[in-house]
């Protein structure tokens, strides 16, 4: 899927796209890479827009 940045301009391209198996991540990988980063509580200060 492609977004045309002008009317018309994707006209002429035409093929294929195939999504590699690299892009496919499972729920545990994601827990795992999490896991490798310290725990950040948000705070929230007077000079923040809006807070």
């Amino acid at each position: 899927m492609a977004l045309e940045l002008h009317k018309g301009s994707l006209g002429p391209v035409s093929g294929k796209f195939f999504a590699s198996d690299s892009f496919e991540v499972t729920e545990e990988e994601v827990e795992d890479f999490e896991k490798e980063f310290t725990h950040k509580e948000k705070h929230v200060t007077e000079t923040q827009l809006f807070n």
